[in-house]
């Protein structure tokens, strides 16, 4: 029986290789490789974690009023916020996230309630994110 399969926010940054996840799964339509989540609990709570960061991230990216960022703008959400609370919380890996899953758990761990998320301590991380470093 095929295993069901659920949607990941961070999918993107996983396949880059800028994260890792033990509940990540690459699937294929196609020719088109996507990433996906192998645990609906986990599923769930990274969008939770994914949709307070883009609620917060409006004045960081000067998007007042904006509903479709641009796939760099998204990216500055997620690995920027997600690499401000990995600080938050103490873990130090530098610019890499070992396991968003692990770090998802303890963020809701530390913030039952995601809304009491420091999001202002997030935001400098957020704006100064770059993919792609200069030499």
């Amino acid at each position: 029986m095929p295993q069901e399969h659920f949607t990941c926010p961070f999918s993107h940054l996983i396949l880059s290789g800028r994260c890792g996840c033990k509940f990540s799964a690459k699937d294929c339509v196609a020719e088109k490789e996507f990433g996906s989540c192998l645990d609906n609990e986990t599923s769930n709570l990274c969008q939770s974690i994914y949709y307070h960061l883009r609620d917060n991230s409006d004045f960081a990216l000067k998007t007042h009023n904006i509903n479709n960022l641009s796939v760099g703008q998204q990216s500055k959400i997620k690995m920027g916020g997600m690499l401000a609370l990995q600080e938050i919380m103490g873990i130090k890996n530098g610019d890499i996230i070992d396991d968003i899953s692990y770090l998802s758990n303890q963020i809701n761990t530390a913030y039952p309630n995601l809304k009491d998320i420091p999001f202002s301590r997030l935001m400098p991380r957020i704006s100064q994110f770059k993919f792609r470093k200069k030499p």
